[in-house]
Parts: structure tokens; sequence; C-alpha cells
């Protein structure tokens, strides 16, 4: 009895090591049995003259920001790295065919597969949290490693902005290790007509991806006797220009041809109108402020300049040569209008410039021209002669009839000679003596008695309609009795 309760418990011991053996994970034992015998800080090859061969793809995720000043592209991207290796491999036979199984990347060898052109030289904080994939081929064959990870990588891309906005970039990304040259690491591109994958990309506001290739070098280098294998990737975008279309091109055309119409506006109407001038300063603010707009989109460099550049350039010179030539304008129609005709050497390059814009002389300026030389004829004829003592009574006469209207607005009129301020109305319709005076004399003696009437000769009947008669009181002359009604050509006596 007690042989068989022995034998009932050695046999439930061994049924229950069973199962607790059979309970363990088959990727537990796996991971034991291939890292038992491996060291991950040293290259796994097994033949000297082999290289081990990466297959490298990239997935791009978004494009995050893409900076002028700067010259560099941000980028998110999913990064695919292939490649065997022989001391992992087991026999799924032995392990209840189980061919993958998944480890933590810092348990293997990894290639250090290098940015080159990346401007931030640290991989550690996107793959610290990520696994290998292994897939065995065989136990004494290896397995296939496949390390997924995601990146951003922020690199060095030399912007060419000549044709800002309508501009297409090409940014280059080359990978490579940056240790090992090809005789122990080979990379080769995991698909060549797709080297960066857009599949999954997302859409960016100011840039759409046109095209991606890959190329693959082998660079010598003066510190190495071997060769390095790289893998360059290119990545070809394009702007969407309809935000600089609306925002900068669009109101820099309305401002230029508002500028252009003002300039071939007319200056003048019944007046000077500097508004012409206003509109040309205000331009060339407007101008200003878009350039700076643009100067912050662009990068400080003398290799090229934009085209956006020369078109803001010549619109600047244009208003400003508008502006310029509008001030001339105004100027020598200012000067025309008070009668001072500018220089010879100005009028002719200013004819000669008219004939190129096929334009002509403003109205306004030929007849204040015209008005200015009969009044410099004129006065210039009277500077020529003596001053007469007609001149000199019609003077008198005309302060002495200013004088007479304001003091009195009632006086008689007699017979239709005019106001008389005598109040003896009774002796001033008594004809009085007329004294004629010719006007081709040059003296006045005194022949005319006191109260005499003088008259002169030699005038037509309008002349007459026009001149008054004039009281000759002894040697003297006064008291207009009519009012002068404007100064007449006449030599008269001293």
């Amino acid at each position: 009895m007690q042989n068989l309760i022995l034998i009932l418990l050695i046999s439930t011991l061994f049924s229950r090591s069973e199962a607790i053996s059979t309970e363990v994970p088959e990727h537990y034992l796996i991971t034991n049995f291939i890292l038992s015998r491996y060291n991950k800080d040293l290259i796994p090859k097994r033949l000297q003259n082999e290289s081990i061969k990466v297959s490298f793809s990239m997935e791009l995720h978004q494009i995050i920001q893409v900076n002028e000043p700067q010259q560099f592209l941000m980028l998110n991207a999913w990064i695919v790295e292939r490649w065997v290796d022989n001391l992992l491999g087991w026999d799924p036979e032995e392990f209840s065919n189980v061919t993958e199984i998944m480890i933590p990347y810092d348990n293997l060898w990894i290639p250090d597969t290098t940015l080159y052109n990346s401007l931030v030289m640290d991989d550690h904080d996107t793959r610290r949290l990520l696994n290998a994939k292994l897939t065995t081929r065989g136990k004494d064959k290896g397995a296939l490693v496949e390390l997924l990870y995601p990146t951003i990588y922020k690199l060095s891309c030399l912007l060419d902005l000549r044709f800002f906005p309508f501009d297409v970039q090409t940014c280059k990304l080359t990978f490579g290790s940056w240790t090992f040259d090809n005789t122990l690491i080979d990379y080769f591109p995991h698909n060549v007509t797709h080297a960066i994958g857009i599949t999954n990309c997302i859409d960016n506001e100011g840039w759409t991806v046109l095209r991606t290739t890959v190329e693959r070098h082998v660079n010598h280098y003066d510190c190495c006797p071997n060769n390095y294998t790289l893998l360059e990737s290119h990545l070809n975008i394009q702007r969407k220009p309809l935000y600089y279309v609306i925002n900068l091109i669009t109101p820099t055309s309305i401002i230029t041809l508002i500028s252009i119409v003002g300039f071939f506006s007319s200056s003048s109407i019944n007046d000077l109108r500097e508004e012409k001038i206003t509109l040309g300063i205000t331009t060339l603010l407007s101008m200003s402020i878009l350039i700076f707009m643009v100067s912050d989109k662009m990068p400080s460099t003398s290799s090229f300049i934009p085209l956006i550049g020369w078109f803001y350039t010549c619109m600047i010179l244009l208003i400003s040569f508008s502006t310029l030539a509008a001030s001339m304008v105004i100027y020598v129609q200012k000067q025309g209008i008070l009668g001072k005709p500018p220089c010879r050497k100005t009028m002719r390059w200013a004819r000669l410039v008219a004939r190129c814009v096929r334009m002509e002389m403003p109205l306004l300026m030929k007849q204040a021209y015209a008005q200015k030389a009969r009044e410099d004829k004129l006065r210039r004829a009277q500077e020529g002669r003596k001053q007469s003592l007609w001149h000199r009574v019609y003077k008198l006469a005309k302060e002495q009839a200013q004088m007479r209207k304001q003091s009195s607005n009632t006086l008689p009129k007699i017979n239709g000679i005019g106001n008389v301020p005598s109040p003896d109305v009774q002796q001033l319709q008594v004809p009085k003596k007329s004294c004629t005076i010719s006007t081709d004399v040059t003296c006045i003696n005194d022949p005319c008695d006191t109260n005499a009437l003088v008259e002169f000769s030699n005038m037509s009947d309008e002349d007459n309609s026009s001149f008054p008669d004039i009281e000759y009181t002894g040697a003297t002359l006064a008291t207009p009795t009519f009012k002068f009604q404007g100064l007449h050509k006449m030599s008269t006596c001293a």
C-alpha cells in the first residue's frame, strides 16, 4: 500500500513538471537559444570576405517645414532596414514551427545607418522603444532582420528660389554607414522605382510631392583605404503658389496698374492737381511693405536673385520714374501759367521725350505762353516811350472818380454830360466854352478860360464814346465831369 502511494506521488510530480515546461512560450525559448551565443557589439559575419547587404527603404509620412531663409527641410518618415544576420537562425521544427519573433533592437547588432546631410545627429530617441522582427532561414543559415522605426529628419537642402513662388525644389537625402566600409556593409535600395514611398503621405498646405528617385554611389575618401556605399534619395517638391499670387503678386499688379494710369492722366483741369505725386509716394510705400514680406521668405544669399525680386525692383523703378516725371511736368506747367517758360535746354529734351512718347504740349501751357508773350510785348512798347501828360491826367482822373463815387451817389445829371458836384444846377446848364486840344501836340499852353471844357481832337467816334470830357480850370486839369473808362494810347501835351 505504501509503495502504491509513493508511485502515485512520483507520477504526479513528473506530470506537473511537464505541464510547467509546456507553459513556457516558444519565443522565450527561441530568444534564449539565439542570444545565448550572440554578441551584439560585433558585426555578425561568418566569412571575412563577405559583407552584410542592407536593404534600405523610406516611406514619407509628412513634410513638416520648408524653411527658405535657413535652407533646411524637416519631414516625418518611416524607415525600414533589412539584412541577414548569420548568427540568429534557428530550426523551426525544434520550436513548434515558429519562424518569426520580435526582439528589442538594443539586444541585436544593427547597422549605423546615418543621414549624412542631417542637422541633428541623434537617432536614439526614435529607436529606443522599437523592436526588430526576426524571420529564420534555418538553423545554420541565419535570420532576416527587419528594423522598422519612425523618425523626424531635419536636413539641409539648397533651395533654388529664382522662380519663387512658381518654384520646384529638389532635396537630396544621403544615407550610408558612418564607420563601416563596403567590405563590411553594402547598401542597396529596396525598391528602385519607388525610392521614397508617398502612399501614406499627408497633404501639405504649401507643397506637393512630384516624384522621388534613388541612386547608389560608391565613394572613396582620402581618409580611408576602402570605399563607402551611399544611397542618395531625391525628393522633388513643388510649391503651391495660390497664396502668394493672391497676397503678393495680385496687389502688386493692381498698384502698379493704378500708378501707370495715374501717370498718363492729366495733371490739370481747371487748376494744377498734385495728386499724382501723392499717388506715386503712396504706391512706393505700399511696394516697400510688399517687398519686405517677400524678403522674409528669401535666403540671405548673393548667388541668385529671385524673379519676384526683379519684378518688385522694376515696379519700384517704374513708379519712381513716373513720380519724378509727374513732379517735373507739374513744375513746368506751373512756370508756364506764371509766364516763365523753361530754358532752351530743358525744352529741347522735353520735346525729344514728347516725340518719343507721341505727346504734345498741353493747351493750357500754350495759351499761357501766348498771353504772356502779348503782355510782354505791350509792356516793352509802353516802357519804350516817355510817360505823357495824358497818362498822368488819366491816373489822377481815375483816382478822383473813385473818391467821388464813394463820397456821393445822389448828384444830379445835366444834359447827359455827367454828375456835377455843384448844387447850383442853373449855372451848370449854361453851355461852357470849349477848348480843343489836339492829341498830337507835345505841350499845352493856356488858351482856355477857367471854366472851359477840354476836348481832344483827332479821335474817331468809337474813341470819343469811351473818353469823357475834362473840365479845364486855368493851367491845371481837375474835377473830371465823367469817369474814365480805360487807358488809351494818346500822345497828349506834357
